[in-house]
């Protein structure tokens, strides 16, 4: 990983996934009231919820909901290869 890079969590099949790098670009620095300076993170960890995430890492989304469940920084479609939620 460069200092640019990360790694996100994919759903790719029915209780499936994988980790594949992804860049940071910076575009969402700045977007609360106060942004002060850049701040760099490392998960030791991370899950997946048990409300959407799970529903989304299942194939449980009904095809009438993929517009409705799409998340705001969503990379991907339903039902998958899909970048969802917060998992990392």
């Amino acid at each position: 990983m460069t200092a640019n890079t990360t790694q996100a969590f994919w759903t790719t099949g029915p209780l499936s996934g994988e980790l594949r790098p992804t860049d940071v670009d910076g575009s969402l620095a700045g977007a609360g009231t106060n942004p002060g300076p850049p701040v760099r993170l490392r998960s030791l960890c991370s899950g997946i919820s048990r409300g959407t995430e799970t529903l989304v890492f299942r194939g449980n989304v009904p095809r009438s909901q993929y517009q409705a469940m799409r998340a705001p920084f969503q990379q991907g479609d339903f039902p998958w290869p899909v970048k969802y939620g917060y998992a990392n």
